[in-house]
């Protein structure tokens, strides 16, 4: 891998599984749900088209209930020629289920994807970026084999029981290579919204440093509802375009990054 430095693209959306996953009775909120379906009505076409521009394969983590609302959403992302993973089913974080709870949030989620786009997906990403004690177990048994959750290294790897591989790759992230600290809002009184250039300084420096980090990989972060504001996307062309400035670096589906790890 030293040859290429790989740039992963996560990108969740979400719409109003992130409200309603976080309280249920979200759900008689339309406002605030208004903010999720910008992601479809706004933000995910001139999204599509940044990524394009620049040459870019995302990976688009889905959760279930929004691909069996929005299936032609996903279609088009995966017609874009975009990986399509699971982002769990209704976005409850799994840390708070029981077991049957957490294995019907996984199960839901991979079967609504693959009735609309026909391949089951093998990469997953949990809607809180938590595990639960027995997550691990769960993705191995229904034949997920790349994790983007956890943050505890600067480049991907294999997760290990008692010393053995697993048929799992970890591809780690980190909360400040991500869009949601800078902009996310949900009418939280005392939160403020950061400028995109505050999030554009961040992420270019840390791409830099990365680029110079022996077998290191750069992930970022995105949320569409988020990032496919106009003044967003702007941001946005720039940061990739540096990104781009760099001869080694490839960008990559997480399955393809994943396919890098012996």
């Amino acid at each position: 891998m030293s040859d290429i430095f790989p740039v992963v693209v996560g990108i969740c959306l979400d719409a109003e599984a992130i409200w309603v996953g976080k309280a249920p009775e979200n759900k008689e909120r339309p406002v605030l749900l208004s903010h999720g379906a910008f992601a479809i009505r706004e933000g995910l076409a001139p999204l599509l088209d940044v990524l394009d521009e620049h040459g870019v394969c995302a990976t688009f983590f889905v959760p279930g209930m929004i691909a069996d609302r929005y299936p032609d959403a996903v279609k088009l992302c995966a017609d874009r020629g975009h990986e399509i993973g699971s982002h769990g089913y209704a976005h409850l974080p799994v840390h708070t289920l029981t077991a049957e709870q957490e294995e019907h949030e996984l199960v839901a989620g991979l079967d609504s994807l693959a009735r609309i786009t026909g391949q089951r997906p093998t990469t997953w990403r949990s809607p809180s970026w938590e595990f639960s004690p027995r997550t691990l177990d769960l993705l191995l048994k229904h034949g997920v084999s790349v994790s983007t959750n956890y943050h505890d290294a600067l480049r991907p790897y294999r997760h290990m029981r008692d010393g053995k591989p697993l048929p799992l790759v970890e591809l780690p992230v980190q909360w400040h290579l991500a869009d949601a600290p800078y902009f996310l809002y949900g009418g939280q009184i005392g939160r403020v919204i950061r400028p995109a250039t505050d999030a554009e300084q961040v992420w270019t420096e840390e791409f830099d440093g990365l680029y110079e980090a022996p077998g290191a990989f750069y992930h970022l972060t995105l949320h569409v509802q988020l990032i496919g504001h106009p003044g967003r996307l702007r941001m946005l062309r720039r940061h990739l375009r540096h990104v781009r400035g760099r001869p080694r670096v490839q960008f990559m589906t997480s399955r393809q990054a994943a396919s890098l790890v012996p």
